[in-house]
């Protein structure tokens, strides 16, 4: 399901949505800058999906022409895929985040004042995008890769695969290990990490790791 499908939201401006929700705490993209050309989307009393939520720019466009707030909870059966390049976008969700997957890639700012839960995976990859998570965070795997940010007020309970200038977190894998070094063979593309490849293997289910490397993920 696309953001154009969603159910009936409110619009905010850009002060209003400042001094209901104090945005700027927690979401370091200049959102009130862009607000002529970003709607901001109020969902007031929660948000639940059936099946995948994709929060992505329309074709032709290479950024997200929205901003998100949820009021409560969002609930997500499926994925949450939320994704922007030039230019960025946020997404707020002022209680708790569930999913099978988070998928965020680009710049969006995304930000969970409650807890955050996948059945599966959390994949921030790319263009120094942000996570900010201020309650719990649970998942089989946590991989943050390619100037991707994420802070978390606890360790996930997770295997967690990240970059250490890029989260506040350890990384579960050995320090002489590169991220590179941690994917199957089959997720490999030319000897470097094929993102994609990784995205559809969680998408599956399946492990993404070598042999030799054991998780709960795998």
């Amino acid at each position: 399901m696309s953001a154009s499908l969603l159910p009936q939201h409110r619009i905010l401006d850009a002060e209003q949505a400042e001094r209901r929700f104090a945005v700027s705490t927690d979401v370091g993209y200049p959102y009130r800058e862009f607000a002529r050309e970003q709607e901001m989307r109020l969902y007031d009393t929660g948000l639940t999906v059936d099946g995948d939520l994709v929060l992505e720019p329309p074709p032709g466009i290479d950024w997200n022409p929205c901003n998100m707030i949820v009021v409560g909870d969002l609930t997500v059966d499926g994925d949450l895929s939320i994704s922007s390049s030039g230019g960025g976008c946020f997404l707020l969700v002022t209680g708790d985040l569930r999913a099978r997957n988070v998928f965020v890639a680009g710049e969006p700012n995304v930000v969970v004042r409650g807890d955050l839960t996948t059945s599966n995976s959390i994949f921030g990859h790319d263009d120094y995008g942000i996570l900010v998570v201020c309650g719990s965070t649970t998942a089989r795997i946590v991989i943050n890769t390619s100037g991707f940010n994420m802070v978390f007020a606890e360790k996930p309970q997770a295997f967690v695969l990240g970059h250490p200038n890029r989260q506040n977190v350890a990384s579960d894998i050995d320090d002489e290990l590169e991220l590179e070094d941690v994917p199957a063979t089959g997720l490999l593309d030319h000897g470097g990490t094929n993102f994609a490849a990784i995205r559809a293997a969680l998408m599956a289910g399946g492990s993404i790791l070598r042999p030799g490397i054991s998780s709960d993920a795998s």
